[in-house]
């Protein structure tokens, strides 16, 4: 079976509209919060692959970085930047959320990494295809359910974690880590 088998590559590219506002999911904006951005179409520009309600974006720009994104959601004019690859997950063959983490493996990552072609020493682009016939193997659909569910309760409790400590106040480093003596 290769990744091809379980998801469909979707394509479909507009040019924004300038009377429009839409959610952008790009680069800079899953780089700094993984959170889409609301922009007019006067200020996107460029033509954007139109986002489905149900997939999972993955980049093909400097894989190594991992920038893939699950959407789940019936936003309008959702649109992505055209170095993600919009994919569709074929729900009857595998779980969506076991597709995300399998995309998201070393091995998948490590693989394309060497499959990679150079448009400079920073910019590293996968081919789509070399990406899509990626040999896989998924074992039953309920350990996949397991396995996805598993992993995202981590995701979410680690998420939630990460939120709790960024509304923490910074502990004070004692004042012999910072090498201050007390005198007595």
């Amino acid at each position: 079976m290769r990744i091809k088998d379980i998801v469909k590559l979707t394509t479909k590219s507009i040019i924004p509209n300038h009377e429009t506002m839409y959610h952008l999911y790009s680069l800079p904006s899953f780089d700094e919060n993984q959170n889409f951005e609301v922009l007019s179409g006067e200020e996107i520009q460029s033509n954007k692959f139109i986002v489905p309600d149900k997939c999972i974006l993955f980049n093909k720009l400097n894989v190594r970085f991992k920038r893939v994104w699950r959407i789940d959601n019936k936003d309008v004019n959702k649109l992505c930047s055209t170095e993600f690859l919009p994919l569709v997950v074929d729900e009857s063959k595998v779980d969506y959320q076991y597709c995300y983490y399998l995309l998201i493996s070393d091995r998948i990552t490590n693989y394309l990494c060497g499959q990679n072609t150079n448009t400079s020493g920073s910019h590293k682009r996968i081919n789509p295809e070399d990406f899509l016939n990626i040999s896989i193997t998924l074992p039953k659909m309920s350990i996949q359910k397991c396995i996805g569910r598993i992993l995202y309760d981590f995701d979410q409790k680690i998420a939630l974690n990460h939120a709790i400590n960024d509304n923490l106040p910074m502990p004070d480093r004692s004042l012999r880590e910072v090498g201050v003596r007390h005198v007595a």
